[in-house]
């Protein structure tokens, strides 16, 4: 079980990859002999501040939105809840992915996500696959309002940010606001 875990987890973690290899970037690097360049964005201070800023307080923050960032939003990540040694599988799966940092940078990165996303906490819900129950259970959400943003979703498209669920007539986004620890969208 905890196998099929962590290839999920990693499945997760690979799509945004995916998508930022076809993305504008600024530098590209090789991540191994057999494997075609990855992309890579570089941020300056005031983005990594910013992103930092959505992620819990930590040594290892900036430092892991900087390695994180490369490939995808560092709040991806922090979307998945493991134990330390399944947030090592994951840095050494990203770095042969193409992932850059030196082996003590590596380390910090997988203490701050070992401590601030433990994988004793509850698993979140993405709001762009989650059913009427789920939304009900897991949000708190009302029968109508599960059904607004399920309707909206269908039609629209899913979020790519719990921001994004704002914009939603008839979706009180304080409930979304109060339960963001829970909740993601990917």
């Amino acid at each position: 079980m905890l196998q099929v875990l962590r290839v999920l987890v990693l499945l997760v973690l690979m799509v945004p990859m995916v998508l930022a290899e076809q993305s504008t970037t600024t530098t590209t690097t090789t991540a191994a002999p057999h494997q075609a360049p990855v992309p890579l964005r570089t941020f300056t201070p005031e983005e990594i501040a910013a992103m930092a800023a959505t992620m819990p307080e930590g040594a290892g923050r900036e430092l892991t939105v900087t390695v994180c960032g490369q490939c995808h939003e560092p709040q991806r990540a922090a979307s998945v809840r493991l134990t330390r040694e399944g947030w090592a599988d994951v840095v050494a799966k990203m770095v042969g992915l193409g992932a850059r940092g030196s082996d003590t940078e590596l380390e910090q990165v997988t203490d701050y996500l070992a401590t601030n996303f433990k994988g004793e906490a509850p698993k979140p819900i993405n709001m762009n696959t989650a059913n009427s129950v789920e939304l009900e259970s897991v949000a708190a959400l009302l029968r109508k309002e599960a059904a607004a943003w399920i309707a909206y979703r269908n039609t629209k498209g899913g979020c790519k940010t719990l921001n994004d669920l704002k914009k939603v007539a008839g979706l009180p986004f304080k409930k979304i606001d109060e339960r963001r620890d829970r909740l993601v969208c990917f």
